[in-house]
């Protein structure tokens, strides 16, 4: 009995270290900040996440966006803007080669305050991972549905953009 005891604590210990060793929650985000004679804009995004398997994940992110306008001619053309974008979404990890992983993010954008609309599609990506808990990650273009609504810029339509005003570079921790 003492031996079928310390070989199932055995097996959970190895069990449970195993789990522990594959970090399946991560937390980080993106920014940026410009600023050119008209108009100056800032968002932050804080997004989270959870593998629920090694190429799927679920993760959510909240960003606030501001854009305000210079005092120029075109300040009386367009108000100022600032609101959130609430997005979330489904990773699916599509190659994964030594430190690279391919991967394409599905899911729905909705925008509140000025940035009211939402947009749904898919958002590709490459991740590089820096070390076992730190990650750096690329996504570029987007293809779906837009409203027209504020969100992203984009007039109301189907279609893809594969354009730099797409392309958003992120840094994330896993724990």
């Amino acid at each position: 009995m003492k031996k079928l005891l310390l070989i199932a604590l055995l097996v959970i210990i190895t069990v449970s270290g195993i789990d522990a060793q594959t970090y399946k929650w991560w937390a980080g985000g993106r920014t940026n900040f410009w600023v050119d004679d008209y108009v100056t804009s800032f968002s932050v995004a804080p997004e989270v996440g959870f593998h629920i398997t090694p190429y799927i994940t679920i993760a959510t992110s909240l960003a606030y966006h501001a854009k305000k306008w210079s005092n120029s001619d075109r300040n009386s053309l367009t108000p100022d803007m600032e609101g959130f974008v609430v997005n979330p979404y489904v990773r699916y990890t599509t190659f994964k080669s030594g430190i690279l992983l391919g991967f394409i993010d599905g899911g729905i954008e909705l925008g509140l305050g000025d940035f009211e609309g939402f947009q749904v599609g898919f958002k590709p990506g490459i991740a590089l991972l820096l070390t076992n808990r730190i990650t750096a990650a690329t996504q570029f273009g987007f293809v779906g549905y837009n409203d027209g609504n504020g969100i992203a810029g984009r007039s109301k339509g189907v279609g893809f953009d594969i354009s730099g005003y797409c392309t958003t570079i992120a840094f994330f921790y896993a724990f």
